[in-house]
């Protein structure tokens, strides 16, 4: 039975990070670690290629459209990445 509240907390945060199972706790922060930077990367990436598109390639109402329905889910992107 687990009742946190009964000890102090830098005793329950030694525990998870030198107990049993802290492997698995550091391997889940690196795992967000990653996640994040992945998350990083697809934002910029598809941020740049719109920019492009938008800009030399692809220019007029069409291309405004697309970019006015694929921004939100670029900004979800970074948002996303910069919570984890």
């Amino acid at each position: 039975m687990f009742d946190f509240a009964l000890l102090p907390p830098e005793v329950n945060s030694a525990r998870m990070y030198t107990g049993a199972g802290s492997g698995s706790l550091r391997t889940a922060a690196a795992s967000w670690q990653l996640l994040a930077a992945e998350l990083h990367s697809a934002a910029s990436m598809y941020r740049s290629v719109v920019t492009d598109l938008t800009t030399m390639q692809w220019t007029g109402p069409s291309s405004m459209s697309m970019a006015a329905a694929v921004i939100p889910y670029v900004d979800w992107l970074t948002v996303t990445a910069e919570q984890a």
